[in-house]
Order: structure tokens, then C-alpha cells, then sequence
């Protein structure tokens, strides 16, 4: 199944949480050169990322990912849900 933007950015912000490299990033999430380029310049514009010695999360970015993963409790359950009452 292909991954959602917001996947992708979920996952990278998670990566660099206590710092990370830009390859360390592209591997762990599975990224070409290109779209990990495009990706980390999108996050550091919109303050998600920082430059120090390695990238890190910003508090912004940790906010992101809090709402993110509440996001994806919240639907997960409804998707479950809605699976056990069309069954029922």
C-alpha cells in the first residue's frame, strides 16, 4: 500500500526525534535522493526540522507528530469499529 504524505512526514520527524543524518533519514524511511531533498527542504521551511550537527525535530515537529499519531488512533479505532458493526 502506498504511503500518505503525512506518513512520510510522520516517520521522518520520528527518525531525526534525537538527531539524524540526511542519509540515516533516507534509508530508515525508504526515500530516494530526490524526494528525501524535497522532503527535509519542506520540513526545514516549515520549521519541523533545524540544522545543528544532524537534523532534529523541532518542538513544532514533535507537536506535528503528537496530533499525527492521535489522528491516527482516532481512525484506526473508527475503521475498526465500522468493521465490527457491518460484520455484526
Amino acid at each position: 500500500m502506498k504511503r500518505s504524505f503525512f506518513e512520510i512526514i510522520a516517520e521522518i520527524l520520528r527518525v531525526a526525534k534525537n538527531g539524524a543524518k540526511k542519509t540515516r533519514i533516507m534509508y530508515s524511511c525508504n526515500l530516494s535522493f530526490h524526494m528525501n531533498k524535497n522532503l527535509i527542504a519542506y520540513l526545514l521551511e516549515n520549521d519541523l526540522l533545524k540544522i545543528g550537527n544532524s537534523l532534529h525535530t523541532t518542538d513544532k515537529g514533535l507537536e506535528f507528530l503528537r496530533i499525527y499519531q492521535t489522528l491516527e488512533l482516532l481512525l484506526d479505532t473508527k475503521v475498526q469499529t465500522g468493521i465490527k458493526n457491518r460484520e455484526g
